[in-house]
């Protein structure tokens, strides 16, 4: 015996010697863990496994129900707090009945014992395992106090199944963390960990032999509790317990997406911006919209709402249905980057008004024009002639649009794409003015950003998924809150994609602040909104790009925008302008001529309410409407009033590129007449508004090629008055030319410098400085 003995005390010597040397042992960062993420109300929405398929969450010890702690101590080592870790004369007994008398194996481990048996995954049936776990447990309490140890057992214990620790058993379980168990759960689990395959609570025969070992300890516990006797009905009573198949499986797309990008040591709980009532509904109401238009094609959207208050993300619905393998709907609608259609186009508009390039009933021009090989058209190939801002922007219009964009300086709307975080931009040049028009691939978290702005006063501000998320200092302001104003002005008169109201039908409900976007050969079909704390953005589509007539943002988004926004209000009179507050803004609201959009002249037949911003919209009064004289038996244009033989009459004389695109749209004009034949130059030059030259374009020099100099031309072109027939053009006062107001004359060029000159036939010029240079082919 003594030979046998002397090997492994001296192995034991050695071992302990190396237990005792080696550093400090890490308790419980060892291991991965779950994450368990909760909404808003601190309800569940998913737990996570960890590394090795466990459900694995860490407590500290205070945060653990104090009913627990005592009832595992009364069960498992009712005298750890007075022992070094191992408990000599239990020992003693153990070791006597089990390898001296060879009776039944007595259990001597104490909490200690058992944190360096699961730490160590030790094999303790061999006296050698049961000596090296001493020798473990002995080293633990040399570096830890008892509060550690024990916080390390409750963190590590097997609770049944494959969840360890007393967090992940309580949250699966009981749906609760550990701080909230009851008297009957706590010491439901704490018997679990002796044998936790035989106590698993989920089946009848578990909770069979939980509730067997658990009532004897109840017993003991009203010794030292006799008040706890009035809870006796409930350990009679089964415990509603759920197992880890039944754990909630809520807001899919947004747990996945937050899983995927959170840091790897971000573990355990996570608090999310989620309201989880409202994410249920919306996604109700998402997937009953698409069966209710699935006769039509529509079978997948996406769906999300942004507390832009807040800056809070409490609703993501990334697609139709997450288990549906036929639309792909574990693909994220929402983080998935899309053509956003027509929705930037208030951003350019935003933009022109900072710049003092707009109002919101400045005239625009919806007429065909190329820019430099881009030609661009409206979404239904036609063209509306002059329209108001407003009206453009509410129409969608993309000829105007990109005329803004191009029209725009530094900051435009590619940097502000770039100061929002859109990933994956490239050159400015790749896109061209394409940009507004949906050129551009964004997601809808983008789009709900940038139009967060609006009601934001124009900061632009990170969006919130995590409820511990830092608030972003000194957020960029890329627009101003004038213009902000004044584009949720605009977007709130755009008409709802319902049809109109009956007679008598209550018109109570939000003021939405929208706009819709329809992408490319139909495959995508957008609709974003504003009203009071919430931004709402609908998608419709199909995940591989299959395109659909359908998928329009009016017709296919815009009703579910609507029937979003109406169940979030309740029916309340909510408004769109957010903290915006236009008395403590600089803007005004004046009268604006309805028919020109600028301030109303004398003559102006109608008027209109409209906001613009004092010091930077370009305001003017309007010259369109006036009155002159007309001969009573001529009809022509009389050179001054005659009493009795002329009466005055008003016309519009709009400038002549813009009678050119009325004509295109197919209104008429109440044009001037012509002068009387002895009316001199003189009196009709006073009478009107010079021309003014488009082209050449100022400041630009022409770069000709001389081999092909004899094919080259240079447009020379003018906005002349209503009243002008002609212009006549000159090149350093050599007449070069005459064309038709409105016409382009196409000179053929010499190199040098030159001063062009525009004559109209009422004697008013205009005249632009002109250089030209040579290129030749081994100089490109």
């Amino acid at each position: 015996m003594k030979r046998t003995l002397r090997p492994v005390a001296i192995v034991l010597l050695i071992i302990a010697a190396a237990i005792f040397a080696i550093p400090k042992p890490e308790l419980l960062r060892y291991q991965s863990t779950s994450r368990a993420y909760f909404d808003g109300d601190g309800r569940l929405l998913r737990l996570t496994l960890a590394d090795d398929d466990r459900y694995r969450l860490h407590v500290a010890l205070q945060d653990v129900a104090p009913e627990l702690r005592e009832a595992t101590l009364l069960y498992e080592d009712q005298d750890y707090y007075r022992h070094p870790g191992v408990d000599p004369l239990a020992l003693l007994r153990a070791f006597w009945s089990s390898y001296i008398v060879r009776e039944r194996p007595v259990g001597a481990s104490t909490i200690t014992m058992q944190v360096a048996r699961l730490r160590w995954h030790l094999h303790t049936r061999t006296l050698t395992g049961k000596l090296v776990q001493i020798l473990r447990a002995l080293q633990l309490s040399r570096h830890y106090s008892k509060d550690r140890i024990f916080e390390a057992y409750l963190n590590l214990a097997s609770y049944g199944r494959n969840i360890e620790g007393i967090e992940a058993a309580s949250l699966i379980y009981f749906d609760k963390p550990a701080k909230a168990l009851s008297l009957p759960e706590a010491l439901s689990l704490c018997v679990i960990p002796q044998n936790p395959v035989k106590r698993n609570p989920t089946t009848a025969s578990g909770f069979a032999a939980l509730k067997t070992a658990r009532d004897p300890l109840f017993k003991r516990w009203l010794q030292k509790h006799p008040q706890a006797a009035r809870l006796q009905s409930f350990f009679e009573l089964p415990l509603r317990v759920r197992p880890p198949e039944a754990l909630p499986f809520r807001a899919p797309h947004l747990v996945t997406d937050l899983d995927r990008r959170l840091p790897a040591l971000q573990r355990g709980r996570i608090d999310t911006t989620v309201d989880g009532d409202l994410q249920s509904t919306i996604e109700r109401r998402l997937s009953d919209y698409v069966a209710r238009h699935r006769e039509i094609g529509i079978r997948n959207g996406a769906a999300a709402i942004l507390n832009h208050r807040t800056m809070e993300l409490v609703v993501m619905a990334g697609s139709a249905n997450f288990f549906d393998a036929a639309i792909e709907g574990q693909v994220n609608g929402c983080t998935a980057p899309r053509s956003p259609g027509s929705t930037l186009k208030p951003f350019v508009y935003a933009l022109a008004m900072d710049q003092g390039l707009i109002h919101p009933m400045t005239m625009l021009k919806d007429a065909p024009h190329r820019y430099a090989g881009f030609s661009p058209e409206n979404f239904d190939q036609a063209f509306l002639g002059p329209i108001l801002a407003k009206d453009a922007l509410i129409a969608s219009r993309n000829v105007p649009a990109a005329a803004l964009q191009a029209a725009l300086h530094k900051p435009g709307l590619y940097e502000l794409l770039h100061i929002a975080g859109v990933e994956n931009l490239r050159e400015e040049s790749y896109y061209g003015l394409a940009l507004a028009l949906g050129g551009v691939e964004v997601t809808m978290l983008d789009l709900l950003k940038l139009y967060a702005m609006l009601p934001n006063g124009g900061k632009l501000q990170p969006l919130r998924r995590l409820k511990n998320a830092q608030d972003a200092e000194n957020p960029p302001t890329p627009l101003t809150p004038e213009a902000c104003f004044l584009i949720l002005d605009i977007l709130a008169d755009n008409p709802p994609p319902l049809r109109s109201q009956l007679p008598g039908q209550s018109d109570r409900g939000p003021q939405i602040a929208w706009k819709t976007g329809t992408s490319h050969a139909f495959r995508d079909a957008w609709a974003i909104g504003i009203s009071e704390p919430y931004v709402v953005a609908v998608w419709i589509g199909n995940f591989d790009g299959t395109g659909n007539r359908a998928f329009t943002g009016r017709s296919a988004a815009g009703p579910l925008l609507f029937e979003i926004f109406h169940g979030l209000s309740g029916g309340r009179p909510w408004k769109t302008t957010g903290s915006l507050n236009p008395g403590l803004l600089n803007v005004e609201q004046v009268a604006m001529c309805a028919d020109t959009g600028d301030l109303p002249g004398r003559y102006c037949p109608r008027t209109t309410d409209s906001w613009f911003i004092p010091g930077v919209s370009p305001i003017k009064v309007s010259t369109i409407h006036r009155a002159v004289p007309v001969d009573k038996q001529t009809g022509l244009r009389a050179c001054r009033p005659i009493p009795g033989r002329t009466t005055m009459k008003v016309f519009e004389f709009w400038p002549s590129d813009l009678q050119n695109i009325f004509r295109r749209a197919g209104i008429a004009l109440k044009t001037p007449p012509a002068f009387e034949a002895d009316c001199n130059l003189d009196t009709q030059s006073v009478a009107g508004t010079p021309p003014v030259i488009g082209s050449p374009v100022a400041g630009l020099e022409y770069r000709l090629r001389s081999e092909t100099l004899h094919q080259e031309r240079i447009p020379f072109s003018a906005v002349a008055d209503a009243d002008v027939r002609q212009l006549f053009w000159f090149v350093d006062d050599r007449y070069v030319g005459t064309c038709k107001a409105g016409k382009t004359l196409w000179w053929v060029p010499v190199s040098g410098d030159f001063t062009v000159r525009v004559v109209d036939d009422h004697g008013r010029a205009d005249h632009r400085a002109l250089k030209v240079g040579l290129v030749r082919d081994r100089e490109k």
